[in-house]
């Protein structure tokens, strides 16, 4: 049960980016929090302190990126993005998005179409014949003409 409760999770997580980033960045300034506490403890000044934590800490876009890569639904991630950036490409120029759109489903739907027929025809040639491994091909030359 709690792996199905995780995987629902991640899921759900999928679609709700805001609240994962907002979390992220809230955990990663309460670690810069603890870490300007103890440089202020230590005897720094409140600013120097701050500037301590974040050469101690790191680079926080860096760790955000690492956190985003360690991800298990990496794949699904980029392709909620996929989706999200085809969606705009096609609001900003619809009229080449449905041209695009339609050639690719003409093109798909001719190869399926010619795939069907030569299946048909070449692979399995005569479907209704009972004994397909009995038959014998005739041919026939006229001479002299």
């Amino acid at each position: 049960m709690p792996r199905l409760r995780a995987w629902f999770s991640r899921l759900l997580g999928l679609f709700q980016k805001n609240k994962r980033g907002a979390e992220m960045a809230e955990e990663i300034q309460t670690h810069l929090d603890l870490l300007i506490e103890r440089n202020i403890a230590a005897g720094m000044l409140p600013h120097e302190a701050r500037n301590a934590a974040l050469r101690q800490f790191g680079g926080v876009e860096q760790i955000k990126e690492v956190a985003r890569e360690q991800r298990v639904w990496r794949w699904a991630d980029e392709f909620v993005q996929d989706i999200r950036y085809g969606a705009r490409i096609l609001r900003r120029t619809p009229g080449f998005s449905i041209l695009a759109i339609l050639c690719l489903t003409l093109g798909i739907g001719t190869n399926a179409a010619a795939l069907s027929w030569i299946e048909g025809i070449l692979i399995r040639p005569y479907p209704l014949v009972a004994h397909q491994d009995r038959m014998a091909a005739l041919s026939g030359t006229v001479r002299g003409g």
